[in-house]
């Protein structure tokens, strides 16, 4: 069998640039390496001190996000020194192969370009790689590189199978905080939550760093061996598919929960239509219909995992207006203080400042009743129910007037913070609006959703972003973002302060 062997003079050539390209992956490593055990410092640390987990969650998020820039500027540098290697090592082989170069036994030994390959029936194997064709025509150490690839992609497989269990477990957390009936059990959840996302970008980092090495492994492999077999065509169809995930891929990036999840499936489709093609161009036709029935699940498998947060839940007990005679408060049932909820809006009516503590009969039986002695400094002030919106205020406004009140007064709170009066919440309030991506066009319901919160919204369009505005309260910004990601959990919905 006519053999040719890589030239040693091109590939002596390379070592100065592959040694250099070794720093930089060492250097990256070390980097990603060394923010990963800080970032596990910190977990440990968060397990362990219930105390501290307020101050350490922006930390570690930072460092979580820090760690996924860190393994893409690795992989990046992976990239690169995966395709230039591809490239010199094909240049090697056609400086040989021109200069008509034979190699002895001992050496590295692949087929002559142009020479057909014809495969014994009996030994034909669905796993592709496990085929004669890659073992007799790759060096040992080149056939244990491509064999040791498609080893570890159970090894992948089973993180993305992870990552989807973990990302079903975070997604019924959501639900449980949404549905969790006091404060102090959605922040058990809220919790949890934090913890199981962590996970989850552990396992991203850990899919994106095998997966990138193990693609450009296995193609690297099969486009030399198709540059030595004279199969130009399926090089255009090795770097048709490639270019197809990579705009893919690019197209999708930071819109779901994980980046690495797209590329993995959007790769591992490109992958194994090219290994499908290979097969069949090497006439290996049990590998080409395993290679099919690969295709056809994983085509199935859908990667647009939304991403996930929670929407801070307030925890407002809100209370009707109600005349009640004889009043409900008595010496053993006091007029409570008023509640400060830390977030949130609650509206109130104000039905009398006070130099000193009044008898309950002043209050005409109004029910709830609550009063505080710090909002007005000095003074007794006392508010009747508590409103989620202006108007529902505005409605008991009218009641107590008919209830011989002389002049009830709307008061608010925004996030615990105290507005004597709405004009005040107003004047004082920033501004906000909405900016949705992940969609081509918005719905007749969403433009719904969004006027019957704000009438005066308006609705425009910059790139491939729609900008909603202005909401001049944040908790009714949070609310419409809510019901436009229930309508489609696909979208992405920001709230941006003015």
């Amino acid at each position: 069998m006519k053999r040719t062997i890589i030239c040693a003079v091109a590939l002596a050539t390379a070592v100065g640039v592959q040694a250099q390209s070794d720093k930089q992956l060492e250097r990256a490593a070390f980097l990603r390496d060394s923010v990963k055990d800080v970032l596990a410092e910190h977990r440990a640390n968060y397990a362990r001190n219930e105390g501290m987990r307020e101050q350490l969650s922006p930390t570690i998020l930072s460092l979580e996000r820090e760690v996924v820039r860190l393994q893409q500027e690795y992989d990046k540098i992976l990239e690169s020194v995966s395709q230039r290697d591809v490239k010199s090592a094909l240049e090697a082989y056609e400086q040989t192969r021109k200069s008509g170069a034979t190699a002895q036994k001992s050496q590295v030994v692949v087929e002559d370009k142009g020479a057909t390959y014809i495969p014994d029936k009996a030994r034909m194997k669905r796993d592709l790689v496990a085929n004669d064709y890659f073992v007799e025509r790759l060096s040992d150490s080149d056939f244990k590189t491509l064999r040791s690839s498609q080893q570890r992609e159970s090894t992948v497989k089973e993180c993305v199978e992870l990552l989807h269990h973990k990302y079903s477990e975070l997604l019924a957390l959501q639900r449980q905080y949404m549905e969790a009936p006091t404060k102090a059990e959605a922040e058990v959840f809220a919790q949890q939550f934090a913890a199981k996302q962590g996970e989850i970008a552990s396992l991203d980092a850990q899919i994106a760093s095998m997966w990138s090495s193990l693609y450009f492994n296995k193609i690297y492999s099969y486009d030399l061996l198709m540059e030595r077999d004279g199969k130009t065509a399926m090089l255009d169809f090795s770097a048709e598919v490639a270019a197809r995930a990579e705009r893919e891929i690019n197209s999708n990036s930071d819109l779901y929960q994980s980046d690495a999840l797209v590329s993995y499936y959007v790769r591992k489709r490109a992958l194994t239509e090219y290994e499908m093609g290979v097969a069949a161009a090497l006439s290996l036709t049990p590998s080409r219909d395993s290679l099919k029935a690969v295709l056809s699940a994983l085509k199935n498998r859908d990667y647009r995992l939304s991403k996930l947060s929670l929407q801070r839940r307030s925890f407002i007990n809100y209370e009707d207006v109600e005349i009640k005679i004889p009043s409900i408060y008595t010496s053993k049932n006091p007029v409570p203080k008023t509640k400060v909820y830390d977030y949130g809006v609650v509206y109130r009516v104000r039905v009398g400042i006070f130099s000193k503590r009044p008898a309950v009969s002043a209050f005409r039986g109004a029910t709830p009743l609550s009063y505080s002695d710090t909002t007005h400094s000095g003074y007794y002030t006392y508010y009747v129910g508590g409103f989620r919106t202006e108007q529902e205020a505005q409605e008991a406004v009218v009641k107590l007037k008919k209830a011989g009140f002389r002049d009830p007064l709307i008061s608010v709170w925004v996030d615990g913070t105290y507005y004597p009066t709405v004009a005040d919440m107003r004047r004082s309030e920033s501004k906000y609006s909405l900016e949705i991506t992940g969609v081509a066009s918005l719905t007749d319901d969403m433009k719904s959703r969004i006027l019957s919160q704000n009438s005066d919204c308006a609705i425009s369009r910059v790139g491939s972003t729609f900008v909603v505005g202005t909401f001049e309260n944040k908790s009714v910004a949070e609310a419409v973002a809510t019901e436009l990601r229930n309508i489609d959990s696909a979208i992405s919905v920001e709230i941006v302060k003015k």
